[in-house]
């Protein structure tokens, strides 16, 4: 066997070996003796470059971050009332005070934040001890705010709303509105606080559904009979087209004579629904039909007919198929 006092000064040595050569390793230059024998003085580091001298001249970098920084805590703004806004917005408030904002938010008894003017606005203090030259922290509602924050503040007592409460996933919302986009919270005109009365103000971005309702046939918008907001949810529903109902229940509110059940019904108009055969806005044919024979549109789904119905005679399907949209009594839609 080994001697044990052998096998540990083997290990001492290897250990040794180890340690020196991590000290190397770690070294950051290796002393090489040039070739005259001299060895040059060690060097713990690496010159700095010239930027860093620069940096160093330039800042004084013994100083802690906090002393560079300003010790005076940030003022808070605080709620001033009505009577400070007064001063300087006479002309806002005075229109203001005939809306439904002015007397609403002007109950006694109510928290500063659901108070007046900066119910909307917010705390106004800074804005005052500025001299009306800077906001202070004021939300102005101005066109290059993010919509969503323009929005955020009549959401807070709207938002709950029924018909309010899909306004964030609506289409509207996703195109970049905001909630100032039609409605004004000082001046109102119109009803709702509207900026302008429909259908002008829709016609602002939907110029496509301005064409179509000057089309000869077309719903009666134009002349008041009906308006944009009797089939459509402005502030967004859960359809694509922001109806109020669902599928057709938008258009059976007036036309409740073809709605239905029937014993027999229409398949396209299970399936496809009004618009697989109308035009709603407007159109240039007869009745709001997509076209002006109606056979076109029948052929559409019913491509295969009997071989006694061919043109020109049998052109107006409806001549015959009068029950178009169902009926209790023929399969076929047959007058009896």
């Amino acid at each position: 066997m080994p001697n044990a006092a052998g096998v540990l000064t083997t290990l001492r040595r290897t250990v040794g070996v180890f340690v020196a050569v991590a000290g190397l390793l770690a070294a950051p230059e290796v002393l090489v003796a040039d070739e005259a024998g001299e060895v040059p003085a060690a060097t713990t580091s690496a010159s700095p470059p010239a930027d860093a001298e620069q940096d160093k001249g330039s800042k004084d970098h013994s100083k802690r971050p906090s002393e560079d920084a300003s010790d005076e805590p940030t003022e808070t703004a605080e709620y001033v009332g009505d009577d400070m806004c007064r001063v300087c917005h006479q002309d806002l408030t005075e229109t203001y005070d005939k809306t439904v904002h002015g007397w609403a938010l002007a109950v006694e008894g109510q928290l500063p934040a659901d108070h007046g003017c900066e119910a909307c606005h917010g705390p106004g203090s800074l804005h005052v001890a500025a001299g009306g030259s800077e906001p202070g922290g004021l939300q102005t509602f101005a066109s290059d705010r993010p919509a969503t924050e323009r929005s955020a503040a009549c959401l807070r007592c709207h938002g709950s709303a029924p018909d309010v409460h899909p306004f964030r996933s609506s289409t509207h919302a996703a195109s970049g509105l905001a909630c100032t986009s039609c409605h004004t919270g000082h001046d109102a005109p119109k009803d709702h606080l509207l900026r302008t009365a429909p259908p002008e103000l829709c016609y602002a971005c939907h110029l496509e559904v301005r064409a179509e309702f000057a089309l000869p046939e077309h719903h009666r918008v134009n002349e008041g009979v009906v308006g944009c907001a009797d089939c459509h949810q402005p502030h967004g529903s859960r359809n694509l087209m922001a109806l109020r109902g669902t599928n057709d229940a938008t258009c059976f509110r007036c036309h409740g004579e073809i709605e239905g059940p029937f014993v027999f019904e229409h398949a396209a108009v299970e399936t496809e629904g009004c618009a697989g055969c109308h035009s709603p806005h407007g159109s240039v044919n007869r009745h709001l039909l997509k076209y002006q024979q109606v056979a076109q549109l029948c052929y559409q789904c019913h491509t295969v007919t009997p071989a006694d119905h061919v043109q020109p005679s049998f052109r107006q399907c409806t001549n015959c198929h009068v029950s178009i949209h169902g009926s209790n009594i023929d399969p076929r839609f047959l007058e009896q």
